[in-house]
């Protein structure tokens, strides 16, 4: 068990901007809703992991969104604005910046669409160690990055996108750090694609797909 105090960060797009490659399968307004409601899941799981760790963890999400803002501080979250950053490796480091100007010794960056969370793994994940040089890693199905719990400073840069798992074993590597891999089940599945989409629990959708025109 860790006592350092952590902040788990959430970065969102704008729901309007959200899931594009959904687009075959969803309209803008059933994708800007599923993106809600997976973000709105995803921080009921992690208030539940929570309850029973020690160690003190703090919920944010990192956007410039203000739809994600008043949502956001409906639900009593904090908000990093990101700034706009046009990517979410930029977005990332204005939360890891935020985070060690506020007091925190670790970030764990979570994305908003994780299909089915499991408290039990995220409780397991949140409660993992950094101090002595670790960096933790939740590698997605597709080998991204779902989950990443880092010391402050982060001694790399963030390298999200394609097989973003691999560079960001190999930047903690090359900076001094263990990375620790957990390939925590209910951490693989985000929804990005068309595909994905038959991992959703129900009701995050009633309308799963474009009415046909006859």
């Amino acid at each position: 068990m860790s006592g350092a105090k952590r902040l788990v960060a959430i970065p969102m797009k704008d729901p309007r901007d959200a899931k594009t490659r959904l687009g075959l399968a969803l309209t803008p307004d059933q994708r800007g809703k599923l993106a809600l409601s997976l973000f709105r899941a995803t921080v009921a799981r992690l208030r539940e992991a929570v309850e029973g760790l020690e160690t003190r963890v703090d919920l944010a999400v990192v956007s410039s969104s203000p739809i994600i803002r008043d949502v956001a501080e409906t639900m009593g979250l904090s908000v990093i604005d990101d700034g706009c950053a046009p990517t979410l490796s930029l977005a990332v480091e204005a939360a890891a910046n935020r985070a060690l100007e506020q007091g925190y010794e670790a970030l764990c960056v979570l994305p908003g669409d994780l299909a089915d969370p499991d408290p039990v793994d995220l409780a397991w994940l949140l409660d993992q160690p950094v101090e002595g040089g670790r960096a933790v890693i939740c590698p997605a199905k597709d080998l991204g990055t779902n989950a990443l719990m880092v010391p402050l400073p982060c001694p790399f840069a963030f390298a999200y996108g394609a097989k973003s798992t691999i560079r960001h074993r190999r930047a903690a590597e090359a900076a001094g750090l263990m990375p620790v891999m957990m390939p925590l089940g209910s951490l693989r599945i985000d929804i990005d694609t068309v595909e994905d989409l038959h991992h959703l629990p129900s009701g995050h959708l009633r309308r799963p797909r474009r009415e046909t025109a006859q």
